[in-house]
């Protein structure tokens, strides 16, 4: 079989962000059952050191693409456009990929995240049912227009939701990352194809993490996530500023650990004696292993959260929003989930070791 790999990211085995490296191992599993071709559209310059799954695949191809060329397709289709949809997308592309189709007579065509999910159009047009596509949704897109408070969501929520909804249509199959995803394509977006969840590996450091009385320091808590995500950036400041700082205050001996790559500078100068930024770590195993509490206050976003179930493999009792708990289905005994309005109380209940009593259901579904 011949496969065709689009992504608007480097997948890498390491990266910073969690979804370029579920892409990486989905990428490699594909690479070794098959002959695949990967092509990558990115924003960003791609060194060639860094394509790390080049063995595992017969060619790769880059692509780039700039925020100016979405606006042939918004001049071209006003009322149909959504950013987030089209933010990899330009017909020289979708022209390029057609091409490459019919030179390598591709059985599937994967196109992995939303952003490349409108090269669709192009292949349906040209092929009709003559190539199979498969979609990777990582996030569904209109949980995430309508949950964040910007301009975005006001002016291209209906947009985002009918566009969504036809894209999705094309595809032979849907994969999605959990359970929760699952249900909510298919009952936001009746009538398409066939929905795939796919299990999510876990990242090989976890396997070290060895926790134990010895390891964990009380009082430490630890913040998870790609800094460079806006809704990590503005959990944690909430976090900082309405419970932590107010905790501290009241003479909870806490220590907070932010962990996670590129952290700006607002996030930066947070460094103090209580607040440690540490930027990308490379094996972030000891501060899984020193943490007393996990915490996930998200406010924003959509999908599963890597960094609850990652948390929880490690045996680290976690404090999270319900958005931060989607989609995780677990046992009730580590995952507290609350408002974050609780958050303050539930942090203190178990630093003081008493019960917490937040009634957290088995395999809670937002």
């Amino acid at each position: 079989m011949k496969q065709l790999f689009v992504t608007p990211f480097l997948p890498q085995k390491n990266a910073p962000q969690a979804g370029h490296r579920l892409a990486y191992d989905f990428l490699t599993k594909l690479g070794a059952e098959s002959e695949l071709d990967v092509l990558i559209l990115s924003r960003t310059p791609v060194d060639e050191k860094n394509i790390e799954f080049r063995a595992n695949v017969r060619n790769v191809y880059i692509k780039y693409v700039s925020r100016f060329d979405m606006i042939p397709s918004f001049i071209a289709n006003p009322l149909t456009f959504s950013p987030r949809l089209f933010s990899r997308y330009t017909s020289a592309i979708g022209r390029f990929i057609c091409e490459l189709i019919e030179k390598n007579r591709y059985d599937t065509v994967q196109l992995e995240f939303s952003q490349c999910f409108a090269y669709a159009l192009d292949l349906r047009r040209r092929f009709h049912d003559g190539v199979k596509i498969v979609m990777g949704v990582h996030d569904v897109q209109i949980q995430v227009v309508l949950r964040i408070k910007s301009l975005e969501g006001w002016l291209f929520a209906r947009q985002t939701f009918a566009l969504e909804q036809r894209l999705l249509k094309l595809a032979d199959t849907v994969r999605v990352l959990s359970n929760k995803d699952g249900h909510l394509i298919s009952g936001l977006y009746p009538g398409i194809g066939a929905v795939q969840v796919v299990p999510i590996p876990l990242p090989g450091f976890l396997k070290d993490v060895r926790r134990s009385k010895d390891t964990i320091e009380k009082g430490n808590i630890l913040f998870w996530g790609a800094m460079q995500r806006r809704e990590n950036e503005e959990a944690l400041l909430n976090f900082v500023d309405s419970i932590f700082l107010p905790l501290r205050r009241r003479g909870l001996q806490l220590k907070l650990f932010v962990v996670g790559s590129d952290p700006s500078e607002r996030v930066k100068r947070l460094n103090s004696d209580d607040i440690c930024v540490t930027g990308f770590v490379e094996n972030p195993g000891k501060y899984f292993e020193s943490a007393d509490i996990g915490v996930v206050p998200l406010l924003s976003g959509a999908g599963v959260k890597l960094k609850t179930l990652e948390m929880l493999a490690a045996k680290l009792p976690v404090v999270s929003t319900p958005l931060g708990a989607e989609g995780v289905e677990h046992d009730g005994t580590l995952l507290n989930i609350c408002e974050i309005d609780e958050f303050p109380a539930v942090i203190e209940r178990m630093y003081r070791g008493d019960p917490v009593n937040v009634n957290a259901p088995v395999a809670y579904q937002a």
